[in-house]
């Protein structure tokens, strides 16, 4: 399938250059995601992928560019309130499954209550929190979509990790996002729950929400994905349509690592033993 070039950007990052302490994340690097122009973002640990998700979602910012041009526009603005945003865009990330997951406080929660949270943007539902029937009913919807709806009244500290990441992708899609994040998807998943979930990325992927993972598992770029951008020590090593990007020579470049990648069925998969 062809990037939808026609489109309008969701995402352009222009010579973004971000600093976590005295640490240079990400060094110079552009970006652009048009709607509909589903994208992977690969690299190994350490090269600005988590710092990218935390741009996208106005957590760190980048320095500001002597000509005065915006280092970052989201759906074609450059400022936002952050809560307003995160409506627009989904996000699943391991700090947000380690901050609601793993409270035990919060594992007492159910599913329908962790998904109603994403309407608030929060890590659970506080007594200040309104809901409505109607945000029961998107909830509700929700968990339809991604097959989870006899989760709706199970606590999470009785769910597996797959049905947990199944209840974390609903809150995401709540609020009827125009893009979906999602971060190393399938880490800590058994392999049948890693299939159901990449099905479900899949199915969510031809209905019309962008989807862009960020992962340094090549076996998680689904046959949907359009748009590979690779990193290596916080800067953009390649970018282009998933065929040309994904090789066993760039991926070997980028990991510092001689790797061997083969396609089985629209599945990518690395042999290291060479």
């Amino acid at each position: 399938m062809n990037a939808p070039e026609n489109k309008e950007p969701i995402l352009q990052i222009n010579n973004a250059t971000v600093y976590r302490g005295d640490t240079e994340a990400l060094n110079q690097f552009s970006a652009t995601i048009r709607r509909g122009e589903h994208t992977a973002i690969v690299g190994p640990n350490g090269s600005g992928k988590s710092t990218f998700i935390q741009l996208l979602t106005y957590q760190l910012h980048p320095l500001a560019p002597e000509d005065g041009t915006p280092p970052i526009k989201v759906f074609g603005e450059s400022r936002w309130k952050v809560k307003e945003l995160r409506k627009r865009i989904g996000i699943v990330s391991a700090d947000l499954e380690y901050e609601i997951v793993h409270n035990l406080k919060k594992g007492y929660l159910s599913g329908r209550e962790v998904v109603m949270s994403g309407f608030f943007s929060s890590m659970q539902l506080f007594s200040h929190h309104s809901t409505t029937d109607e945000m029961c009913s998107k909830a509700d919807r929700a968990l339809e979509l991604i097959k989870a709806a006899h989760l709706a009244d199970r606590t999470l500290r009785k769910m597996s990790a797959g049905e947990k990441r199944r209840i974390l992708i609903a809150r995401a899609l709540v609020t009827d996002p125009d893009m979906l994040v999602l971060d190393e998807p399938t880490t800590a998943l058994d392999f049948v729950a890693r299939k159901t979930c990449l099905q479900l990325i899949q199915n969510i992927a031809r209905q019309g929400t962008t989807i862009v993972i960020v992962t340094h598992h090549v076996a998680e770029v689904i046959p949907e994905i359009q748009k590979v951008i690779l990193l290596k020590g916080g800067k953009m090593a390649y970018s282009g349509p998933k065929d040309e990007v994904l090789t066993s020579d760039t991926l070997s470049s980028v990991f510092d690592h001689p790797v061997k990648l083969t396609k089985n069925g629209g599945t990518y998969h690395l042999d290291m033993n060479l």
